[in-house]
């Protein structure tokens, strides 16, 4: 069977830009920057995502390239490719963490992303007149104590997902993307310069532009490491949640490339919008929340909580919080299909089902775990993990253990087996050689930098 590819260069960066934009960037980014100083978690995320982010999805990229074909595969066909032999363990574990990943992250993805799809619905209901009522602070906590109504709008993000994944890479993935990413960046910059002409907005501007030093570690009593290391972590941490690393998706939308791409060029752009995305997000939330006396330290419930607070007092606040849920939506749907599309391709090729049916096979299995969560998170069923419900636990499982061993193991392969292969194919489509010091510094961040940083990642969660 010929393998899919894309058809465009357009249609890979935004579709490749689209899994790395979700909640991570519009939901996530701006809550973790109130609650770490603003501009100082700024800086340390732009220092992340361009100074390690960028090499770990550039090789990731390659390696997908270089496979062409299934995660499990990969592993070895990659290292033939590169003149070594190893065992299938490699693939065996990664594919296990890849449908391990996939089935966890997803199940509590799609609860916030049913979130975001009932405040969409919400607020149109009442923009367009079928309801009265000004949506208020209270339904928050209303909609997260049902299970059916949060189950409802879960099942109803899967069966769009599913749809737009069972057309395929080019009139499903790419389609959407092509359609989709440039909506969603006229609305980012819109809603943005909306929120920052707000009276006192520039309190805020200042919090999330200028770096707090003190954040950083420079205090009246020297320089407080912990504090610096504990900033840098969750600003890592971010970059490499943002970007889809610790997810098979960078690997299998690479292995769906020509070798007549620029991959270096693309990956350049792809960073660059997932980062505009985040920085956006920023400009949109944080100076409006400060503009009206509000705290932005509240973390996850900032979005849902506290913005909708700012709508309400706001000229026009209900129509900008219709266009505010519409763009979340739109980038948490492109994450969402990027989430399956790993363990769809694994699932079809291994097992040679077509893809209509393992599209709906990892569905149906997401919907059952998205269930499982929600029974124990509305307290249907007290299931408890170290005192935490399954949505925390399972959060703090992915977050902080499952993708970061992911992205670990897959680095050190790169780096340790193929990186002469993937310096050769990355070759692949350029016009001028890469330069000595661009490939030593690739070579360096896989073997060394970026598993020193993981591990360090890893233990500062042990330790948390």
């Amino acid at each position: 069977m010929q393998r899919a590819q894309w058809s465009s260069r357009l249609g890979f960066i935004l579709a490749t830009a689209g899994s790395a934009i979700g909640l991570g960037n519009v939901w996530r980014f701006p809550y973790l920057a109130g609650q770490n100083g603003g501009g100082t978690f700024l800086l340390l995320y732009l220092i992340c995502v361009f100074g390690l982010g960028y090499f770990l999805l550039l090789a990731k990229l390659a390696f997908g390239r270089l496979a062409h074909t299934n995660i499990i595969d990969g592993f070895q066909v990659s290292a033939q490719k590169n003149g070594k032999t190893i065992g299938s363990s490699w693939g065996k574990f990664t594919g296990f963490l890849t449908i391990t990943n996939t089935f966890l992250v997803s199940s509590i993805y799609v609860i916030v992303i049913g979130w975001t799809l009932f405040y969409f619905y919400n607020a149109g209901t009442h923009l367009f007149g079928f309801t009265t009522a000004m949506p208020d602070t209270n339904v928050f906590n209303l909609l997260t104590m049902s299970f059916s109504r949060q189950l409802f709008w879960g099942c109803s993000c899967i069966i769009i997902t599913c749809f737009v994944l069972i057309r395929g890479v080019k009139k499903g993935i790419e389609k959407i993307s092509l359609y989709l990413m440039p909506v969603l960046f006229v609305l980012l910059l819109f809603m943005a310069f909306r929120m920052l002409i707000i009276p006192n907005a520039v309190k805020g501007l200042s919090f999330y532009l200028i770096p707090n030093w003190s954040m950083i570690g420079f205090t009246e009593q020297g320089f407080d490491l912990k504090l610096f290391s504990d900033v840098l972590l969750k600003a890592m941490g971010q970059a490499i949640y943002s970007l889809s690393l610790g997810l098979g998706t960078v690997f299998i939308y690479g292995s769906y490339l020509s070798n007549k791409e620029n991959l270096v060029k693309s990956t350049k752009w792809i960073v660059i919008l997932d980062t505009f995305v985040a920085f956006v997000s920023g400009l949109i939330i944080l100076p409006a929340v400060f503009a009206f006396n509000l705290t932005p330290e509240t973390g996850p419930t900032l979005t849902f909580v506290t913005l909708p607070t700012v709508f309400s007092q706001i000229s026009f606040g209900l129509f900008f919080m219709f266009l505010f849920f519409a763009l979340l939506f739109i980038a948490a749907l492109t994450s969402l299909i990027s989430i399956y599309e790993p363990t769809v391709n694994l699932i079809s090729e291994k097992l040679k089902l077509n893809r209509q049916k393992t599209v709906w096979l990892v569905g149906g299995i997401n919907l059952l775990g998205t269930a499982g969560i929600l029974l124990s998170f509305t307290n249907k069923i007290p299931l408890k993990i170290n005192g935490k419900d399954l949505f925390s636990a399972t959060d703090e499982l992915t977050g902080s253990y499952t993708m970061a061993i992911m992205v670990c193991f897959c680095t050190l392969f790169m780096g340790y087996i193929i990186s002469d292969a993937l310096v050769k194919n990355l070759q692949e489509g350029l016009t001028e050689k890469l330069s000595p010091i661009f490939t030593k510094h690739l070579k360096l961040t896989l073997q060394f930098i970026a598993p020193l940083v993981l591990l360090f990642l890893f233990i500062n969660a042990l330790i948390s």
